[in-house]
């Protein structure tokens, strides 16, 4: 099963590349399951600990990572003694005594990091990130963690109220899931509503078994075919073994529809069945074969999951041809010989009668039939300039899910739902807490933060500022950049204190160890960890009022190991331990924020779930300002560089008084680690200027132009699926085009016509004009789902154009080219046919109308009404074009094709024909009785 949503990009792009760069340096981005909830009692002492309780419960769960929610926040301090920042739990003591719950929230809210992250306290929302190891999300078997959180979460809600659950593992997992329930669905009403047909076309429940089990197998094919070739099930997979059955049973009916008449013609089984495979198999052939180049022109369009889909759609749609060829002739070889009422179809009135008015309107109102055709193109082109594309990952949903009412909910909340990313690159290790440059990252966050587009943004500069704030007790006014003076003083903490964090580690493993019956880890928590030791002990220290010193806080070694040789029960060390030193630590971590052996910084934020085009338009806007206020210089000082280039050294001068900063590193470069040379320099600005006619000064100082840019990327889940559907959207038109390529080239191959290949390819494009001229009318977005609907109707639609020709080919051979009587033949012979393949089509892709996915929807109803119009337009414009240009088509070349796809009726000599006694039939259609047992 494959869950991952929303990545339609080829392996090798831009945006691609771009969104691999930051999984490999901070993992996967959207890999939080976000629980919310809205009530104004949280901060009750009954609730706030079941809130407490339930995220407690949820980390148990193997697969998660951590939990992360106001109960389980940290407070950072500032030991003075020890000239370190500590990590000190906001809530610990259950009871309630250490601190009320009206001093946990104020603690809580003092902390502006949190504000807009965790909680909104004007709508009274709060939230709980439950972070999800990915190797658990993308495995079928152990996905069900997030609905087994999910499912803990519920059992709360009788003190929370509802419920919302978002998040990126939420939609894969809740997707995931409905897409192979809905797979089983489309195979049964699949096989249902063609079973249905067939019996209504053909009166015979052996012809719907012998047709069903050619299907049942083409399933089983494809579902083994797509694990045979190492692929996995997606939404776009899924479709896959119903549309087999849509695709099969057409096979099946021209087949048994060629059975009949030949068997109602001579009354010979057999001879039947030959002539089926030799007349019909070429054909069916050849239309399977146009179905599966419309199918594989995906393959064109260097996306992964498209290759893929196009790959094993046109693979096994040769297979069902395989299947169908074989097993109808085996079974009916096998079978009593048809009954006259299974024959009875072929002369129904109402089949007759729908062929005779074909052939009425068809050799009367041509003009009419050209006049009502030319309208209706025309207003569909004028539908089709209205079409809208779109690519959010929500766009598959009705407005009444529940995902997305619960991803409206945390938009309305906390503004963006969808991971959106920012990674700048400051190049230099020095710049990684220099003060001008993390207050342009700043300046950055202040301003996403006014687009009411995204949520608020986490980054570096807010973990500098928690710890200057920490620095200076917690003071919530201090909650801003350090200052130059305190730089110095303050890394010696901040390198302390993750020291202490990446520490914590083995605290964890040591109580994964204890949790599994080692009693022994007890020892390593207490004895490495004198804090936790001093609250399981209930340690205090006895004070001297004389002593000038003030005692250690925490118990001696000795004293924790006299307590460790007394204690039995070690459930009291490991849940306070869990308690003090949770896997969520503070829930800001430095390695999630900046990647020191790359130099980048990351901004993490949400974006709301918009169109790819709206996204494409925010990328755009959120550049424009990053370069305004990343480099400000850049495009000036490369203006300058290139006059200076030309010839004109006083430019040097202007790219100095840009920033002084080109000075210093171009100088720099120059001394190339010769101290006394720079100090020179810096005496002397103006001693520069004696290398401006020096090619080292030069190269120098256009390094020190680019050495200056900060480069940047614009990332994340959201960018991806927007450039994915623009990618799409892009290689629609080409994959189309290779489309139409293809079969014309099949065409010119099968009858060495150029006006053959013109006049096939007319009926089909129309379908696909009027297709897209709903589209536009009724507001049917354009998107992943929905822009397969054009290359899929296109191949199965041409399956009818070639049967109609293969027969009149046939009847030109016989007939001397009398075109009228051809035309009039080959509808006779045909239409039946077409029009009972083209109603299987029409319900069969109906059913995808019954999906909770719009797009998959959309697909089955646009389809549907592509084969519908299609059968129209080769019933009507198809023959009645063959009769305007009557002996223009009769041409040599035509006359010759390269392949003979039927054979004249009199391709067998009757009489060198010889009768085996033992298989002698006597059959007489009017009084048709049981073959006899040997």
């Amino acid at each position: 099963m494959d869950n991952k949503y929303g990545n339609m990009l080829p392996k090798k792009s831009p945006a691609q590349d771009d969104y691999l760069q930051l999984k490999e340096m901070f993992g996967e981005d959207g890999g939080a399951l976000v629980l919310a909830i809205k009530t104004d009692n949280l901060y009750t002492e009954e609730n706030f600990l079941m809130w407490k309780q339930l995220g407690d419960s949820i980390a148990k769960l193997d697969g998660i990572n951590s939990v992360l929610s106001e109960a389980d926040l940290f407070t950072i301090k500032n030991n003075t003694q020890k000239g370190k920042f500590e990590a000190d739990p906001v809530f610990i003591d259950e009871t309630f005594e250490e601190k009320s719950i009206d001093e946990i929230r104020e603690e809580i809210r003092q902390i502006p990091l949190y504000d807009g992250v965790l909680y909104n306290d004007s709508t009274h929302v709060s939230l709980m990130m439950i972070n999800i190891d990915e190797a658990y999300l993308s495995d079928q078997n152990k996905s069900d963690v997030v609905l087994d959180a999910e499912a803990i979460a519920l059992g709360y809600e009788h003190a929370f109220g509802k419920m919302h659950f978002a998040g990126l593992p939420h939609i894969r997992v809740v997707m995931g899931k409905r897409v192979v329930s809905e797979m089983y669905i489309f195979i049964g009403l699949a096989i249902f509503v063609t079973s249905l047909l067939l019996y209504i076309f053909f009166r015979s429940f052996r012809v719907v078994l012998f047709c069903n089990l050619v299907v049942f197998t083409a399933v089983i094919w494809s579902l083994g075919s797509i694990g045979l070739m190492g692929f996995k099930l997606s939404i776009l997979m899924a479709l896959i073994p119903p549309l087999m059955i849509v695709i099969g049973i057409p096979n099946c009916i021209f087949l048994l529809n060629k059975f009949h008449q030949e068997v109602k013609d001579h009354g010979n089984k057999i001879k039947a069945i030959s002539r089926v495979i030799a007349k019909v198999g070429n054909a069916t052939f050849l239309t399977n074969l146009t179905t599966a180049l419309g199918f594989s022109t995906f393959m064109f369009t260097n996306s992964e999951k498209l290759i893929e889909f196009g790959t094993t759609a046109s693979l096994n749609i040769l297979f069902v041809f395989v299947l169908s060829i074989c097993i109808i002739p085996i079974l009916f070889s096998f079978s009593k010989h048809p009954k006259s009422r299974h024959l009875k179809h072929l002369e129904k009135k109402f089949s007759v009668s729908i062929v005779n008015k074909l052939v009425y309107l068809t050799t009367t109102y041509r003009k009419r039939i050209y006049i009502v055709t030319i309208l209706v193109v025309g207003v569909a082109i004028f539908g089709a300039t209205k079409m809208e594309a779109t690519g959010n990952l929500t766009s598959d949903l009705p407005d009444s899910d529940p995902i997305l009412k619960d991803i409206n909910f945390i938009q309305d909340n906390f503004q963006g739902a969808v991971p959106f990313e920012i990674l700048i690159d400051y190049k230099k290790d020095g710049k990684k807490f220099d003060k001008s440059t993390l207050k342009k990252v700043e300046t950055i966050q202040q301003n996403l933060l006014e687009d009411p587009e995204f949520s608020k943004s986490i980054s570096l500069v807010n973990f500098m500022k928690l710890i200057n704030m920490a620095y200076y007790g917690n003071n919530p006014d201090m909650y801003k950049l350090i200052e130059r003076r305190d730089m110095l003083r303050l890394k010696g903490y901040v390198e302390e204190f993750q020291a202490d964090m990446q520490a914590k580690k083995h605290v964890h493993e040591y109580q994964d160890s204890l949790r599994k019956g080692r009693t022994n880890y007890a020892d390593s928590l207490l004895l490495n960890n004198p804090k936790l030791a001093q609250r399981v002990m209930d340690f205090e220290v006895e004070t001297d009022s004389l002593d000038s010193v003030p005692a250690d806080p925490y118990p001696s070694q000795q004293q924790i190991e006299t307590y460790l040789s007394t204690q039995k029960e070690h459930t009291h060390i490991l849940e306070t331990s869990e308690k003090m030193y949770p896997v969520a630590a503070v829930g800001l971590s430095l390695k999630e924020l900046i990647d020191t052996t790359n130099t980048t910084y990351r901004l993490r934020m949400q974006i709301r779930d918009l169109g790819s085009y709206e996204i494409d338009e925010k990328i755009k806007k959120v550049s424009k300002m990053m370069d305004t206020i990343l480099n400000p210089n850049y495009q000036q000082a490369k203006a300058y560089f290139k006059m200076f280039e030309e010839g004109n050294p006083h430019y040097a001068d202007s790219i100095f008084e840009l920033s002084n900063t080109y000075r210093n590193n171009t100088a720099d470069q120059i001394a190339d680690g010769n101290d006394s040379l720079l100090f020179q320099f810096d005496l002397d600005p103006t001693l520069l200027e004696q290398y401006y006619e020096n090619a080292e000064f030069k190269t120098a100082l256009k390094q020190s132009i680019e050495n200056e840019k900060m480069d940047y990327l614009v990332t994340g889940t959201s960018v991806v699926a927007a450039e994915g559907t623009q990618y799409l959207i892009k290689n629609l038109l080409t994959s189309l085009t290779i489309a139409v390529f293809i079969i014309a080239i099949l065409m010119a191959f099968l009858f060495r016509s150029w006006r053959m290949v013109i006049i096939s390819l007319v009926p089909n494009f129309i379908p696909l004009l009027v297709t897209a001229g709903i589209m536009g009318f009724f507001t049917i977005p354009v998107k992943p789902s929905t822009i397969l609907v054009f290359s899929i109707a296109f191949g199965i639609s041409v399956d009818d154009t070639i049967h109609f020709l293969a027969k009149y080919r046939q009847e030109l051979k016989v007939r001397s080219y009398d075109q009228r009587a051809c035309v009039i033949n080959a509808l006779y012979e045909t239409g039946l046919s077409m029009f009972y393949t083209s109603i299987v089509l029409f319900f069969g892709f109906s059913m995808f109308a019954f999906s909770q996915f719009g797009g998959t929807k959309a697909l089955g109803l646009l389809v549907s009404l592509t084969m519908l119009i299609a059968m129209l337009t080769n019933l009507t414009v198809l023959p009645s074009l063959l009769l305007s240009l009557e002996n223009r088509l009769a041409s040599k070349a035509f006359r010759e094709p390269f392949i003979n796809i039927y054979n004249a009726e009199v391709d067998i000599e009757l009489s060198e024909l010889e009768v085996d006694p033992r298989t002698r039939i006597d059959y007489n259609p009017s009084h048709p009785r049981e073959e006899e047992e040997e």
